[in-house]
């Protein structure tokens, strides 16, 4: 089991303070405290306009590498941020995510192909997450199939097949 670290993230509201601000000492902590907890990876995502997400998310690799020796697991669905923030990192990232979705299977599958990276695949196409095993599975064998033809070898797949919790939508 890998243990991913996802405090910073810019959706929290404090983190994107944070980033807004280049708050380095609030992200640098955050970090650390996630290291020392025994995260595997450290999940960072800028959470920000798309326009200003490539230099966030460039930042806080940055900011992140400076304090901690744990690699990264760079989360957008913008594939411009994620080109922009792997030539930055300093060993080999985890990409967060690819999907059934032709959008993330355009834009970002080529990047894991392209640097050997592992990557984390959402059970959820353009039609959204699926209610029943059996949907979310067909989903998940069209996104192994693709990543097979981009290359990518099982061991570096990740897949995440969004389970909800039993008290959601009833």
């Amino acid at each position: 089991m890998l243990i991913i670290g996802e405090k910073i993230n810019g959706t929290r509201s404090q983190v994107a303070k944070a980033i807004t601000e280049r708050d380095k000492d609030y992200i640098q902590d955050l970090a650390r405290r996630q290291a020392e907890a025994g995260a595997h990876y450290l999940d960072v995502n800028a959470g920000t306009k798309p326009d200003l997400e490539p230099d966030a998310l460039v930042w806080l690799v940055r900011v992140v590498q400076e304090v901690v020796d744990v690699p990264l697991c760079l989360d957008s669905v913008n594939p411009k941020a994620l080109g922009a923030a792997i030539d930055h990192v300093e060993q080999t990232p985890m990409i967060n995510s690819i999907s059934g979705e032709k959008r993330r299977l355009e834009g970002v599958l080529p990047l894991p192909s392209k640097h050997g990276c592992p990557v984390i695949a959402l059970a959820l196409d353009d039609r959204g997450i699926p209610k029943t095993t059996e949907d979310r599975l067909a989903i998940v064998r069209q996104v192994i199939h693709e990543t097979d033809k981009a290359g990518i070898v099982h061991e570096k797949l990740f897949i995440d097949p969004l389970v909800i919790a039993i008290a959601t939508d009833t």
